[in-house]
């Protein structure tokens, strides 16, 4: 299987990358600034034959290019595209809302990786059984948005949702999976330490739910543990 993972310096992206490629797949895995990125360049060098590096900042449609030229440099193909890169503003209240932010987690939550999937769909048709597995959230849910606060975050990742939809709708003939998925509460910078699920378990889920799907789960939203989701 070879993979395109955003977001693999740190949390759930990290831990995509270890699973990955302790079972022999090949990563792909992206992050703004490689160079810093510690704990990935540990897991490169204790897989160097499974795991390749490259900067990709989501935000910018010329480092998308760069990071897809840089992969297709490596492979012919792609299997999976894991959009995982993702940016939370807490505390968010009406009284303290800023555009900037809503506009930042657009860019990075929606728009993003719509435009990666775009630049790495040639990759893409050229893959077995090819996937877009997006990273959405719980809070992105109509129906569960039930309670106050993560604006930014809710918007976007919704957006993401109808996005993934759309693109599900629209690579269907071409048998390209493409699912939106709850990872869980997971203990990450981004969920907070006192959130109920490790990194390890969710990542350990969502692989399960990866290698189970088939183009009847295209076009819908999952949880971690292969439930699906209400919208």
């Amino acid at each position: 299987m070879r993979v395109l993972l955003t977001g693999a310096n740190r949390g759930l992206g990290l831990e995509w990358v270890r699973q990955l490629a302790a079972r022999g797949e090949t990563v792909f895995a992206t992050c703004r600034q490689p160079e810093k990125a510690e704990a990935l360049q540990v897991l490169q060098r204790r897989f160097p034959d499974n795991v390749k590096v490259f900067p990709l900042d989501v935000r910018s449609q010329e480092s998308i290019a760069q990071a897809v030229d840089a992969v297709a440099a490596h492979t012919d193909a792609l299997d999976v595209l894991i959009n995982n890169a993702g940016i939370l503003f807490e505390h968010e209240r009406i009284t303290n809302l800023q555009a900037e932010h809503l506009e930042v987690s657009f860019q990075v939550n929606a728009i993003g990786p719509m435009m990666l999937a775009k630049q790495a769909l040639p990759l893409l048709q050229r893959g077995k059984r090819p996937v877009v597995f997006n990273i959405s959230t719980m809070l992105a849910s109509l129906t569960l948005k039930t309670f106050s606060g993560y604006y930014s975050y809710s918007a976007s990742k919704a957006a993401l949702n109808m996005l993934t939809r759309t693109l599900a709708a629209e690579l269907r003939p071409q048998e390209i999976i493409v699912v939106a998925v709850h990872p869980g509460w997971v203990r990450t910078e981004m969920g907070g330490p006192g959130a109920p699920l490790s990194p390890e378990v969710s990542v350990q889920g969502m692989l399960r739910l990866l290698d189970s799907l088939t183009m009847r789960h295209s076009g819908r939203f999952w949880t971690w543990e292969g439930q699906e989701h209400p919208w």
